[in-house]
């Protein structure tokens, strides 16, 4: 019988390790962008 989508993964799932890494790579890279274009936009550094 397949788990319910509401129910916890267990912390040695491989999907559930990957995916948390992606998640977080890509949240790291549009926090630089984001800064990056906040400093480039509003504080206009030389350059």
């Amino acid at each position: 019988m397949s788990r319910s989508p509401f129910e916890p993964s267990p912390d040695d799932d491989p999907m559930e390790m990957w995916g948390r890494r992606i998640g977080r790579g890509l949240a790291i890279v549009a926090c630089l962008v984001l800064a990056y274009y906040l400093l480039t936009t509003y504080v206009r550094l030389p350059g």
